[in-house]
Formats: C-alpha cells, sequence, structure tokens
C-alpha cells in the first residue's frame, strides 16, 4: 500500500526517532498516522498507540486495518499513560497538545517512566508553554538531547527529543529555556526567522505602549498599572529576545 503522507509537523516528530527504538508507546495517538508511518517505514517493531477519545480511536483502528498493521499496532483507550505499564516500551511520545497537559500527563504517569528498568525516552511536541516543559524534564532527569523548529501551515512548532541522565543546567542561561538552547547553539534557521517577526512585533507593543505613557504623562495623568505592568513584561520579552538573537551574530538595533 502506498506509503502515508504525513504533515511537516508529524514528520518531524517521526523523524525525532531513535534507530535504536525497538517499542513506541503513541500517547494521544488521534488517528494514528504517526503510529501508521512508523511501522511502514519499519523504525519499530511494536507500537502501542493510545487516546482518551473513543472516536478518534474507532477511526485509528480502522487506518491501522487498512493498513494491515494491526499485528504490531496494539490500540487501547487510554487517559494518558493509564493503560502502559512499566519496561513495555524505550520511547514515549505525546504530541499535538499544550504543554500543561502533557506534563499533567507525565506526573500522573510517573510510575510507567520511573519505576522502569531503564527510562523511556521522550518524544514531546508541545503546542504552548514549552519553556515549562524544558524545566519539567531536567527536573525530573531528563535532559534534552535534540530539538527541531519548523513551520507546518504558517505556525511555528517544537519538537523535544528527551533522555534519561542528568545535566548541570544551572548554567542555563534564561533564553534558553525560553527558545531551546540546543536549537540556540546549533543556530536553528526556523528559530532565527521566528525571533526577528517576534522581535518586530514586541518593538511594535513596545512603541505602542510608549506612546500611551508619553499621552498620559503630557496630559498629568496616571499610567494604568496594567500599562506599567504590560510594558516591563514587553522590555524582559525583547531582553530576551535580543539574547538569542545574538547567537547568530545578528546585528541587535536598539529598541
Amino acid at each position: 500500500m502506498k506509503e502515508l503522507n504525513l504533515s511537516k509537523r508529524m514528520e518531524a516528530v517521526v523523524n525525532m526517532v531513535s534507530p535504536q527504538s525497538f517499542a513506541i508507546a503513541d500517547v494521544g495517538c488521534d488517528h494514528a498516522y504517526v503510529s501508521i508511518a512508523l511501522r511502514q517505514r519499519k523504525m519499530v517493531q511494536k507500537i502501542i498507540a493510545m487516546d482518551v477519545r473513543k472516536g478518534p480511536l474507532a477511526i485509528a483502528k480502522n487506518n491501522v486495518m487498512q493498513y494491515g498493521l494491526e499485528d504490531t499496532i496494539t490500540l487501547r483507550l487510554s487517559d494518558g499513560l493509564e493503560q502502559l505499564q512499566p519496561n513495555e516500551v524505550d520511547t514515549i511520545i505525546i504530541a499535538g497538545m499544550g504543554g500543561l497537559l502533557m506534563m499533567r500527563i507525565l506526573e500522573e504517569g510517573r510510575s510507567v517512566w520511573e519505576m522502569a528498568e531503564k527510562c523511556p525516552a521522550f518524544i514531546l511536541q508541545p503546542q504552548s508553554d514549552i519553556d515549562q516543559v524544558r524545566h519539567y524534564l531536567y527536573e525530573n532527569g531528563y535532559f534534552i538531547e535534540r530539538e527541531c523548529m519548523l513551520i507546518d501551515e504558517e505556525k511555528y512548532y517544537t519538537v523535544i527529543s528527551a533522555k534519561p541522565g542528568k545535566k548541570d543546567d544551572t548554567c542555563m542561561p534564561p533564553e534558553g529555556w525560553i527558545y531551546g538552547m540546543y536549537n540556540l547553539e546549533h543556530r536553528d534557521a526556523v528559530l532565527q526567522q521566528f525571533l526577528e517577526k517576534e522581535c518586530n512585533t514586541l518593538q511594535q507593543i513596545h512603541k505602542n505602549l510608549t506612546e500611551v505613557i508619553t499621552k498620559a504623562a503630557q496630559n498629568e495623568q496616571e499610567v494604568p498599572d496594567k500599562t506599567k505592568l504590560r510594558m516591563k513584561e514587553v522590555e524582559e520579552q525583547l531582553r530576551m529576545n535580543t539574547a538569542a538573537r545574538e547567537y547568530y551574530d545578528v546585528r541587535v538595533k536598539s529598541s
């Protein structure tokens, strides 16, 4: 059967799977496209595809059968890692959901990966709160081996590959948590584009806030606390953005 075509985002997730991986859990598998692609390409031997929703899981079952992969892809109705046992897989994929939900799934299923003889690798694609996900990994005995950033349908996505093992994160600069130290050190081209776009947006916001504050001063009016707070936030974001862009030897213009 013809090989399944994946979106750029899903393709990036698949490409993060290690050649040494044997068994994978695809958590929140939706229609099981990532699982099917992994088996079609013979990248792993065994996959447990799980989702908390019956509807998508039923579609996933039909897709798996259509591609004749029911012998190597097991489907489970599961809230997060609830139906996964320690040592069943060597890699856990969680993609396409918010970072806070992702951390909740990992935390509630902690026994699955913490009690395993060999802790599984994580491949994560958080849609939000990516800096908090990075902190969570390091705080729980994982380090980020690799990251990639991509654009799919005009949206930016980050995919993280994390492995068990302690690394000193005390010297991690703030911009490393926010934008990803791996991408900064490797001067990821997509991240560079994102940083330039973000810088332009922040500078415009800063300009607008400055005009509001200046006008209030001219009219001898009190500047609202909300405006002051927002200005501090934007200035801090600009500092982080500037620090990140310096990794690319970009000439930083004064904001």
